[in-house]
């Protein structure tokens, strides 16, 4: 009896499409068709989870039925002695499968991960699931611990898995599309080019996604930023690479932005600053984190236009120039010294002798007084 009332009906599998497509567009949740897919095997808990085959690094952001602490237990340790995780990259794509189909469940029983995490702490026996996106040495997966050991009801789900595969997978390249050209990141860049300010989106593995127009400018003009023939950002910084490298894996954080000052090609000051924006848990379940890498000179243009006439009234020198037009541009006395490679005392030193040539008495009056 029991049998017959899991076997999936096309109702099923039309209710679960529709809340695919909802849940894209808004009118339900994620969790909500994962709540109700979980439904549909006995003792259900479902997940979408992301996999690094490379590293057996799992993440797990939506999930429903499991508790905290049995993801948590899985993340940290059990996905790594997951005998169904490396053998992931010979299960077609598409196609749902339980787990008895990819490890012999006289083998699965005997394994650390069934006694000491599925069996003991979910309650569970075996898995469904479907491999939905497979690239390079990642794969996303939609699946479900049970705690049926019935294969034939198991091999029933499974096709459940397989019919929903497509659909997710649509779902999955709109999200992907829409984050591409997101109309409030248009803005953004728009933003940056009127102000003459590079910014560069890089995301996981130091892909640069897209950047603006300011961006290519300041490729071309020597900013020690480049983009390699395989779309990887390249940092002179070394600290800034390393930094960087951080915040495109799914494990960095990061509670305040980078910043560094370094010189281009033509010994020209840049300001370089890394930010991890705050993508939405389904954007970054799929693209992983992404990196804003803005990209500033530090010197200001209209004061090196008027160099010669600066030089000329005020008796300023190249160096002086420097340093007012750099503090005029609203960088402090220590960025200008760690861009110039001199002591802060230094930089106070040439301060001192700016005010009295322009006659002012504070940075507010030599911005002022430049700016004019």
């Amino acid at each position: 009896m029991l049998k017959s009332i899991m076997i999936q009906s096309p109702d099923v599998s039309s209710l679960l499409t529709d809340m695919i497509y909802g849940s894209l567009f808004g009118e339900c949740s994620w969790q909500d068709f994962l709540d109700r897919l979980a439904q549909t095997s006995p003792g259900g808990k479902a997940a979408l989870h992301y996999h690094d085959l490379t590293s057996s690094v799992a993440h797990v952001p939506f999930m429903s039925g499991f508790s905290q602490s049995e993801i948590d237990q899985f993340t940290s340790h059990f996905a790594s002695v997951n005998p169904w995780i490396p053998r992931l990259d010979l299960v077609p794509v598409g196609q749902g499968l339980c787990g008895d189909e990819i490890v012999p469940r006289e083998e699965l029983i005997r394994s650390e991960f069934y006694n000491d995490w599925l069996k003991r702490q979910t309650g569970c026996e075996t898995s469904i699931g479907v491999s939905i996106i497979r690239e390079q040495n990642r794969t996303f997966i939609l699946s479900a611990c049970t705690s049926s050991a019935d294969p034939d009801l198991n091999s029933e789900a499974a096709k459940l898995y397989t019919q929903l595969a497509p659909h997710l997978k649509r779902a999955f390249d709109f999200i992907r599309k829409r984050d591409l050209f997101a109309p409030h990141e248009q803005t953004t860049q728009a933003l940056f080019d009127s102000i003459g300010v590079g910014l560069i989106y890089v995301s996981e593995q130091r892909k640069a996604r897209r950047w603006n127009r300011s961006a290519e400018a300041l490729f071309a003009a020597g900013v020690p930023v480049q983009i390699a023939a395989d779309g990887t950002l390249g940092l002179q910084c070394e600290k800034s690479a390393a930094v960087l490298e951080f915040l495109t894996s799914r494990n960095g954080v990061q509670t305040q932005p980078h910043t560094a000052i370094v010189k281009g090609r033509n010994q020209d000051n840049y300001r370089i600053t890394l930010v991890r924006l705050h993508s939405d848990t389904f954007t970054q379940f799929l693209e992983g984190p992404t990196v804003a890498v803005i990209v500033e000179p530090i010197v200001a243009t209209p004061l090196n236009e008027r160099r010669d006439l600066l030089m000329q009234l005020y008796k300023l020198t190249a160096t002086e120039i420097r340093i007012a037009s750099s503090i005029a541009s609203g960088h402090s006395p220590r960025e200008v010294a760690m861009a110039d490679d001199i002591s802060y005392e230094t930089v106070r030193t040439h301060l001192r002798n700016i005010y009295a040539k322009l006659g002012v008495n504070s940075r507010a009056g030599l911005v002022s007084l430049l700016m004019r």
